[in-house]
């Protein structure tokens, strides 16, 4: 693997982990009350925006490709076999 592709790999795991951060910080701030009615609707969605941000910049960090044509092959199958299942 090639250095700017490892770069790139801790570049999003290290946007992974701030945003796992962010996310943990906001629940527990959410937990102990220190979020104020006003703002805790947006402190909600926050939190789950960072969570869900954390999730996928992980599992694109932790992604090894050997192969780059392995995946459009494989993703045109899946969504072949989801479209001969609907028209059943």
């Amino acid at each position: 693997m090639s250095t700017p592709r490892n770069l790139g790999r801790a570049s999003l795991g290290l946007l992974a982990v701030v945003a796992g951060l962010g996310c943990c910080l906001l629940v527990a701030a959410l937990a102990s009350g220190g979020i104020d009615s006003g703002q805790h609707d947006d402190a909600v969605l926050l939190a789950w925006v960072a969570g869900i941000v954390a999730a996928g910049l992980s599992i694109l960090a932790l992604q090894k490709r050997t192969d780059p044509d392995d995946d459009p092959r494989y993703l045109a199958t899946i969504v072949h076999g989801l479209r001969q299942e609907w028209r059943r």
